[in-house]
This record gives C-alpha cells, sequence and structure tokens, in this order.
C-alpha cells in the first residue's frame, strides 16, 4: 500500500466518522460515496460501523434492582467507605478553617479598628458559631435517636 492509499483510507475513515456523527457537509458525503464505490473494502468498514453506531444507540443499560442497591447501602465495606471519607473531609476542613480562622483573627487584632467594633464583631462571630453548633449538634441528635429517620424514603 503506498502513501496516497493511505491518505485516502485516512479520509475515508475521517469522512465515514464525520457522516455517522452528522457532522459533514454534502459535499464530504458525496466524496465518502465516491470512495466506497472505488473500495470495497471501505464499503465493508463503513457496513460494520453503521452497524456499531446502530447498536450503541438503541442499547440500554441494565439498572439491577433496587434490593441489589439497598443490600450494597447496608454492606459494612459501603459504611467503612463512607464514614472514612467523611472523616478525611471533616479533618481538612477543620484544619484549613483553623488555619484560616486563626490568621484571620491575627490580623483582625493588629488592625486599627476601635475596640467597640472588634467587640461587636466578636460577639457576632461568637453567636453565629454557637447557633451553628447547636444547630448542627440538634440534627445529629436527631439523626442518631429518631428511629423513623432511616426508615422513611424520600
Amino acid at each position: 500500500m503506498n502513501s496516497a492509499d493511505e491518505l485516502d483510507l485516512d479520509r475515508a475513515h475521517a469522512l465515514m466518522m464525520a457522516v455517522l456523527d452528522r457532522e459533514c457537509t454534502d459535499a464530504e458525503r458525496r466524496e465518502l460515496d465516491a470512495l466506497l464505490a472505488t473500495r470495497p473494502d471501505l464499503a465493508d468498514d463503513w457496513s460494520r460501523l453503521r452497524r456499531v453506531k446502530e447498536v450503541t444507540m438503541t442499547m440500554e443499560i441494565a439498572r439491577p434492582p433496587e434490593e441489589v442497591w439497598d443490600r450494597y447501602r447496608r454492606s459494612a465495606l459501603h459504611r467503612a467507605e463512607r464514614r472514612i471519607a467523611w472523616t478525611l473531609i471533616a479533618v481538612g476542613a477543620g484544619v484549613l478553617g483553623a488555619t484560616s480562622l486563626w490568621l484571620w483573627i491575627e490580623s483582625w487584632l493588629a488592625s486599627d479598628l476601635p475596640l467597640f467594633v472588634k467587640v461587636a464583631m466578636g460577639s457576632l462571630m461568637v453567636g453565629a458559631a454557637l447557633l451553628i453548633v447547636s444547630i448542627l449538634r440538634e440534627r445529629w441528635h436527631l439523626w442518631t435517636h429518631d428511629p423513623y429517620s432511616r426508615e422513611v424514603e424520600r
């Protein structure tokens, strides 16, 4: 096979993909038809590619029954993965948050703001933090002690 044949083959395959994806012009479609008429091996490739496209477009992915998912969610490995992941996320967020808060407090205390502004901002931040902790603690308590919270599917 010479280099001209390889170029024709590459061009034919590029045209086939463009036609299959409906991204070709009428001139490119005519060029592909001309190449297919002169090369029977390309016509075989073209019919296989069209068949693959047809099969993949009509194929549906089988979904496992809900019982399989329920069994998976109850498995020890699934629960361990989730616990480890959430623990790592919480530790990372805690370290980053504490470091950021410490640096911000250092710069805030070193600023030239009047004392009453610093006290007002401090009380606002402490109040907001207490409120967030209270809400999170309440949610945690309900989640761990309410027997109906895990049985109800939403």
